[in-house]
């Protein structure tokens, strides 16, 4: 006899009645000031007639995130921007969309990957015109250690201050952050490597240090897929 299969159980619809429901627990996990940031988006969003269900759906979503990123100190202003700013991206949407917040990966992984970029890009650009130029001479072995090391370092400051929607004075920060930070890179490239005696600072000829800006291209491009390295320039 054949058996009788099973009815497939269908999971429950999940209703806006329902989300509104999960949305009230969630609210009570909020700090204080994420709670004061929420009471005052909603009064925005009535303000401007903002439909119900849309915001309770928009409301799940930001709750969800918010309540995640709590425990990393990540306020939901610098998740969403300030109240004003969020309701009027919701409001000018015409859908209720949320702005997803820009998920990063690990520090070092930044570091890693910026490292790999910009100093192999110094290394590569370098070994061109040394080869094309018909010069025999190379980097230093300490200079391109540190194009690499502080390459990492520009990456991360650079992605740290990146400019946030409705973030007041991000772009400032972020102008000055980036510019210390290549002021820095270029005073100690052009001074501080000059100071180290040539017996700490040997030449790499020039096309070795082409190929070992091609290998570090390479290894970004490697580990950036491998890691699934998140939130880099590039």
């Amino acid at each position: 006899m054949l058996k009788k299969k099973k009815p497939v159980e269908q999971e429950p619809e999940v209703t806006v009645a329902d989300k509104k429901q999960e949305n009230d627990v969630l609210f009570e996990q909020l700090t204080n000031k994420n709670k004061e940031y929420m009471v005052k988006l909603n009064r925005k969003l009535e303000e401007a007639g903002f439909p119900e269900d849309n915001k309770i759906l928009v409301f799940n979503e930001m709750l969800k995130n918010i309540v995640t990123e709590q425990p990393n100190h990540i306020t939901a202003r610098r998740l969403y921007g300030t109240a004003t700013d969020q309701a009027s991206h919701l409001t000018d949407s015409g859908q209720g969309e949320v702005t997803k917040p820009v998920e990063r990966s690990e520090t070092w992984k930044i570091y890693l990957d910026g490292a790999l970029l910009l100093g192999g890009m110094f290394a590569v650009i370098t070994g061109l015109s040394y080869v094309f130029g018909d010069q025999e001479a190379g980097l230093g072995l300490i200079t391109m250690i540190l194009n690499f090391l502080l390459g990492g370092l520009a990456v991360m400051v650079i992605t740290k201050y990146a400019p946030q929607p409705g973030v007041k004075g991000g772009f400032l920060k972020y102008i000055v952050a980036t510019t210390v930070t290549m002021l820095i890179w270029i005073l100690l490239m052009a001074f501080g490597t000059q100071l180290l005696p040539a017996v700490l600072n040997p030449v790499i000829p020039g096309p070795y240090t082409l190929a070992i800006g091609v290998i570090a291209f390479g290894a970004k491009w490697y580990f950036k897929k491998k890691l699934n390295i998140q939130g880099t320039l590039i």
